[in-house]
């Protein structure tokens, strides 16, 4: 009696430690189901903003031309250049216009917006600065509120914007904005906008490329030229604090 008692003592504990190690593998199994979920659910929300597009226009398939300049104090800066292949379709050809026709539907709607450009031409900008490309003529210039000046004058940053570029001369701005810059959107074809460093109260100047935007859009990749009377757009403003290149004292504009 003995014996046949400690063998069932022995059948119950292999049975119990049986059941353990299966209820071990159902501990283990539930948290490696959650990592499944977490990383699919990432993945779908990656996927997920490179496909849903943003409301309204450039949708996918459209291709829109927007004309733009920089102006500081009392001239133009250069064109701003591609500084790398463009995989987002949002980008120029050295001609004063953005051109926008976006390959992803991320890069459509209102997700097509200033930032997205100013990354392609390698320019930075803030609520209160901005920061010209590296190298060339621009050596990362930046213009700050509360830096920069115009003929001792305190300038702000202000960017201006005309629904229709071929009327921008004719009639003040359709929209002005000193914040969130960077998050305008390209929602009209053959609009305009200039990024101005100026003093409060002066009147902000359409970009030279909005009176051609339309022969300039047709080409599609022609360089634009200038009107006459515009100062000369390679002549920066020295004297104003670069990231690479400081020049006299900060802020201070001839």
């Amino acid at each position: 009696m003995g014996k046949a008692s400690s063998n069932k003592k022995v059948q119950r504990a292999a049975r119990a430690g049986g059941k353990a190690r299966g209820g071990q593998r159902k501990k283990l199994g539930f948290p490696a189901a959650i990592v499944v979920l977490v990383v699919l659910g990432v993945g779908l929300v990656a996927f997920a903003r490179t496909t849903n597009p943003g409301g309204g226009s450039p949708k996918l398939g459209e291709h829109f031309h927007t004309a733009y300049g920089i102006y500081v104090c009392d001239r133009w800066v250069a064109n701003l250049s591609d500084r790398g292949a463009d995989s987002l379709g949002i980008h120029t050809h050295d001609d004063g216009l953005a051109h926008v026709h976006p390959f992803l539907a991320g890069a459509a709607g209102d997700a097509a917006t200033l930032g997205k450009f100013f990354e392609q031409v390698g320019m930075k900008a803030s609520d209160s600065s901005i920061t010209l490309p590296p190298g060339g003529e621009f050596r990362s210039r930046q213009y700050k509120n509360g830096e920069t000046e115009c003929d001792g004058k305190p300038a702000r940053l202000v960017t201006a914007y005309w629904k229709n570029a071929q009327t921008a001369g004719e009639k003040e701005p359709d929209d002005v904005r000193t914040s969130n810059i960077s998050g305008e959107q390209f929602e009209d074809n053959n609009s305009a906008y200039t990024i101005a460093f100026l003093p409060e109260g002066e009147d902000i100047p359409p970009p030279p490329s909005a009176p051609s935007i339309v022969q300039a859009g047709a080409a599609d990749g022609a360089p634009g030229s200038a009107p006459e009377g515009i100062p000369d757009t390679n002549d920066l403003p020295e004297g104003v604090t670069g990231d690479s290149e400081p020049t006299g004292d900060t802020g201070s504009v001839p």
